[in-house]
């Protein structure tokens, strides 16, 4: 899945969609054409039995019309590492020629070649590849799979439609004053913000802070960083205005989530937060240390 996100990478805002499967279709050029004729742009992805992930992108239909094609848009990628190398045609040589054999780059590099499981370099020049770093010098392949590839029509929308206006704004406002618990022994709600690392919980915080001052406010230490650049648990309340009361609630901030075990929060942290056992300002690595 990943792979897959980083080919569209290098396509754009596109989707990908299966024409062809060798295992199943067959590695004859005409399951090949039958699949994949006529369909507009598409990406080509074999897997050798070594391991490599390599292929190339034609903007250009297959047609089987036997002439010489000229895409600007053609290149050949491999994974050397955890990102695809783009390796694009070289000035004077034709992208690939449109016949009924199997598909070709630049006339140099053949999959299923002979119907054959098999990728085929034939030297020619069109490509600046070097096979070794490609696919290994291993010329025998275990998929071949060629994908449609559309321009993406989905926009991102929002969650829900707000008019924002300076009316709505002071409503809102008025509506988070005015809150009151459904406990009268609870003073102020406690809300804690949980996300991971960069989701911009302390940049929340210094929003909501400036947007009752008045005024524009960094109470939170916020910004972009490989790790949390909150280390404490941090209890935030907010206040009308610079002489005006607390606001009904208090915002909690504390250090990012991650995906490696004691780099981040941990679970019983977040459930000893929940239960006020955890003070403000206290040392959320110290806590973590301690449950290991």
């Amino acid at each position: 899945v990943k792979k897959r996100k980083q080919l569209c990478g290098l396509l754009g805002n596109v989707e990908l969609s299966l024409l062809y499967k060798a295992s199943v279709h067959g590695y004859q050029a005409s399951a090949f054409h039958q699949r994949c004729d006529r369909q507009g742009p598409t990406l080509l992805v074999a897997y050798n039995r070594s391991g490599y992930i390599f292929g190339g992108y034609t903007s250009v239909d297959y047609t089987q019309s036997g002439q010489y094609i000229t895409d600007e848009g053609i290149f050949l990628f491999s994974f050397q590492g955890k990102i695809p190398v783009c390796i694009k045609v070289n000035s004077g040589y034709n992208a690939r020629i449109d016949d009924a054999g199997v598909p070709n780059f630049g006339q140099q590099l053949y999959f299923c070649y002979n119907n054959q499981p098999v990728v085929y370099n034939s030297g020619s020049s069109a490509f600046s590849l070097n096979t070794a770093t490609m696919y290994g010098n291993d010329t025998q392949l275990s998929e071949c799979e060629v994908y449609k590839v559309e321009q993406s029509n989905t926009e991102e929308k929002p969650w829900r439609n707000v008019l924002w206006t300076a009316e709505r704004k002071d409503k809102l406002m008025e509506m988070v004053r005015n809150h009151k618990p459904l406990m009268t022994s609870v003073s102020r709600v406690r809300i804690l913000m949980i996300g991971p690392v960069g989701a911009g919980k302390s940049s929340f915080f210094n929003s909501i802070n400036s947007i009752f001052m008045g005024r524009m406010t960094s109470k939170a230490m916020s910004g972009s960083a490989g790790t949390s650049l909150t280390t404490q648990f941090r209890t935030y309340p907010v206040k009308d205005g610079r002489e005006g009361k607390p606001l009904p609630f208090v915002l909690c901030d504390t250090m990012g989530l991650e995906e490696q075990t004691g780099a981040g929060l941990d679970i019983e942290d977040i459930s000893s937060i929940l239960q006020g056992h955890v003070p403000d300002r206290y040392k959320v690595s110290a806590l973590i240390s301690k449950n290991e």
